[in-house]
């Protein structure tokens, strides 16, 4: 951790001030205030920089020369990228409390560090809610509660979400209130309360249909089109999901598309239409290519085996290693289940033809655990709230 953030970070939990060696001690004191002032700074400013690389379509900086150093640096200063967040928060920097966990999204997301996404954003939520800014406040309340449902505490991402559509809806922010819905009606689904799910995104589309917001609108359906199969409402599900994966195709976002179309594809298994799930998943795997996050690669490449039941074992296995090798590099342990278990069963296969091979007694708690464990790969499409000032005060 760097000297200046260690060093705040220990007088705040030890409620001791630092001492100045200086015989001037207030001039010491602005010094070291102004210090880390420029410092929590150049976090924020390089940081913005990093994770624009995680982001299609957005221009870059010149400080990274690509995604793999991006990440390389973003996982080095990650301690003190999260630790900036408090510090800020402490030593009244508000703007950066706030602004920094919402250029942090992205990366903590993407690499599924989800307990320190959960903390930065409080903190976001805490500062913006003292000073009074209310769109902040509702922004950082929308994308706490979309990674409270990532950790399955969804009683509490549901109250965040609700709170964030209040707040957007005091301010008469119709396409952030949209947002927040979406994110409250897959907290609801998830949590097993379908027909409220169901409820929640039909008034989320309507309101994005509204405000003619193309990409909303296809996010709302494919969540939709999830709820609908919950509820075994399968033609509902399945038109859902290819208007969905239309709207993503009209906007050229392929990662998207993607998942919307397997979407589409467990919707068309479950009506008994295997022609047309081969023919969606082809098209899954034509446009496979272009998606950046490792967890909707491992998400994609899971589903694609688990829906193209005429694949050979060694294809299933090619399918399934790549995205294991997916799961590790976004830290995705729920879904480093599902593959590991479907992995196992594919290589059963390969090895004694359709008998699955005899489980050893004691391997059998160990099988247990993993199906536990493991869940069908996540297609919600939930939408972060990014204040557009951040860009700018972070340059």
């Amino acid at each position: 951790m760097h000297d200046l953030v260690r060093e705040y970070a220990t007088e705040l939990v030890h409620g001791t001030p630092r001492t100045a060696a200086d015989d001037d001690a207030g001039e010491a004191a602005q010094k070291a205030a102004t210090s880390l002032r420029q410092l929590l700074e150049y976090y924020t400013r390089t940081a913005l920089a990093a994770t624009s690389h995680l982001q299609p379509g957005v221009p870059t900086s010149g400080d990274f020369t690509d995604l793999d150093e991006a990440l390389l640096w973003l996982d080095r200063e990650r301690a003190n990228l999260t630790a900036s967040v408090a510090v800020a928060a402490a030593s009244g920097h508000q703007n950066l409390a706030v602004n920094l966990p919402v250029i942090l999204y992205d990366y903590l997301e993407w690499c599924g560090y989800f307990d320190d996404l959960i903390a930065v954003t409080t903190t976001a939520c805490d500062v913006a809610h003292r000073a009074g800014e209310s769109a902040a406040e509702a922004g950082a309340w929308n994308n706490l509660g979309i990674a409270l449902t990532e950790v399955s505490r969804y009683d509490d991402a549901c109250n965040a979400h609700t709170r964030a559509a209040s707040l957007f809806a005091s301010m008469g922010d119709h396409n952030e209130k949209g947002k927040a819905l979406n994110g409250l009606g897959s907290a609801l689904r998830e949590s097993g309360r379908h027909s409220e799910a169901v409820q929640i995104h039909q008034e989320a589309l309507a309101v994005q249909r509204t405000i003619e917001d193309i990409r909303e609108q296809a996010a709302v359906l494919s969540n939709l089109s999830l709820d609908h199969q919950e509820l075994e409402n399968f033609p509902e599900a399945c038109d859902a999901a290819e208007e969905a994966a239309l709207l993503f195709e009209s906007l050229g976002d392929t990662a998207n598309q993607a998942k919307a179309l397997c979407t589409a594809a467990y919707a068309l298994q479950a009506s008994g239409q295997p022609e047309k799930v081969r023919a969606v998943c082809q098209r899954v795997v034509e446009v496979s290519s272009a998606v950046g996050s490792p967890r909707d690669e491992a998400a994609i490449l899971m589903a694609c085996a688990e829906l193209l039941t005429d694949l050979t074992p060694q294809q299933q296995i090619a399918f399934l290693v790549r995205a294991q090798a997916a799961c590790e590099r976004g830290n995705a342990q729920d879904l480093h289940a599902h593959a590991l278990l479907r992995l196992g069963q594919a290589w059963s296969e390969r090895v004694t033809g359709d008998k699955p091979s005899p489980i050893s007694p004691v391997l059998q708690p160990c099988m247990k655990t993993s199906a536990l464990t493991a869940k069908r790969p996540p297609f919600a499409l939930c939408s972060r709230c990014a204040d557009p000032a951040v860009r700018s005060a972070a340059a």
